[in-house]
């Protein structure tokens, strides 16, 4: 199994890697101009020569590429581009933006997953039905909307219908006399979180080898986020963890509306074929009740194309998450995005874009995990993992 996943993560990390360099070129080639260009009206020839000269772009295309490359190699992505010369490093900024799209986008795919996959297997346990037509129906038209449209549709919702209105928390007076920042808060919650988290696994793992049961979902999830909160008194910051929820809060449910619809229609299809298999038939002659068969005999098995399906559109999930931080507004890596392709600051853009990469590689190799813990038919044998690629 290790040596898989080993294998997973170098041909992903080598596909990102020409994928970026050919992107590298492309905007190069596409976008007229570059990014001195755009202050051609407020630089004199001279100067902005001169700061062509600062960013190495007065440099041949393959120059420019070989410079960061060898940038690269060394771990270093660069600095932005300003019209006074190299501005912040790269990394830097990935460092204040990238813990703002993960706590996002951990907690609407955590949300969409949950709902999905329950409304999944109880539409397909009560089989056709006008319920059931509903709610598929409902779930396939969210997942098709197109985001920036969702995303206005709530923020008139929440604004008109509900009077509510979304302030920035930066402009909080707890964020103005806080010693920490907003980006070292988001830091410790997801590093509260991962921890929490493999306490109740190890927990689980114990029940499970002892009783020979795990931790009902029911019990698990409130631990989970007692745990998570008893963290932010670890760290004295709940108020701040709170505010930065707060405002994540708006992103987060476009987020799990715009995803959980895919999950909910492959858990239907995949529970309803379960329904046919001769062990769920067994059970039912066993006289298990129905709770017993649906949750622990069809669900556990229909789960499998659910994962499998998470790993292959996490890029397109993560798109989504893109397009809906630009167009509410929020901090994260698709503001920062949208704005270096605008603005034609190659580095910043292949940085976010690098950065988004690494974070789906390392996303895929731990749903590959789950999938091989959820299956036992397919655990990789250190012999044979070498056949998948």
């Amino acid at each position: 199994m290790a040596r898989y996943l080993l294998r997973r993560l170098l041909s992903g990390l080598i596909v990102l890697f020409l994928f970026v360099s050919a992107l590298f070129f492309a905007v190069q080639a596409l976008l007229p101009g570059d990014f001195v260009g755009q202050y051609s009206l407020q630089l004199s020839p001279d100067e902005a020569q001169e700061v062509r000269e600062l960013l190495g772009l007065d440099m041949t295309l393959w120059q420019q590429y070989l410079n960061w490359l060898a940038r690269l190699l060394r771990g270093d992505l660069g600095f932005t581009y300003t019209w006074r010369g190299p501005g912040s490093p790269v990394l830097e900024i990935i460092k204040e933006v990238l813990p703002a799209t993960i706590l996002v986008f951990g907690f609407g795919t955590v949300m969409a997953f949950l709902l999905g996959q329950w409304l999944g297997k109880v539409t397909a346990w009560r089989g056709p039905g006008f319920l059931s037509g509903s709610v598929t129906f409902g779930a396939i038209m969210l997942y098709t909307a197109f985001p920036p449209w969702l995303a206005f549709l709530l923020i008139h919702f929440i604004t008109t219908k509900l009077g509510l209105h979304s302030q920035s928390i930066t402009l909080s007076p707890r964020w103005l006399l806080s010693e920490v920042s907003q980006t070292e808060v988001m830091i410790k919650m997801i590093i509260g979180l991962i921890a929490v988290l493999i306490v109740i696994l190890a927990v689980d793992n114990l029940i499970r080898r002892w009783l020979g049961r795990r931790l009902p979902l029911f019990i698990s999830l409130p631990l989970i986020i007692a745990g998570w909160i008893v963290s932010w008194y670890w760290y004295d910051f709940v108020p701040l963890a709170a505010e930065i929820l707060l405002q994540a809060a708006l992103p987060t449910l476009a987020y799990t509306l715009l995803t959980f619809g895919e999950i909910m229609v492959i858990m239907r299809t995949s529970m309803t074929d379960t329904l046919h298999e001769v062990y769920i038939q067994t059970a039912r002659a066993k006289g298990l009740p129905d709770r017993v068969v649906r949750d622990h005999h069809a669900a556990r098995n229909a789960l499998l194309p659910v994962i499998s399906k998470l790993v292959t559109g996490l890029p397109f999930l993560l798109t989504g998450l893109v397009m809906i931080e630009r167009t509410l507004g929020s901090t994260g890596v698709g503001t920062t995005l949208f704005y270096a392709v605008g603005m034609q600051n190659v580095t910043l853009m292949l940085g976010m874009i690098i950065a988004i990469g690494v974070f789906s590689l390392f996303t895929r190799l731990i749903l590959d995990i789950i999938i091989a813990a959820l299956d036992p038919r397919i655990r990789i044998k250190p012999e044979l993992s070498g056949r998948f690629q």
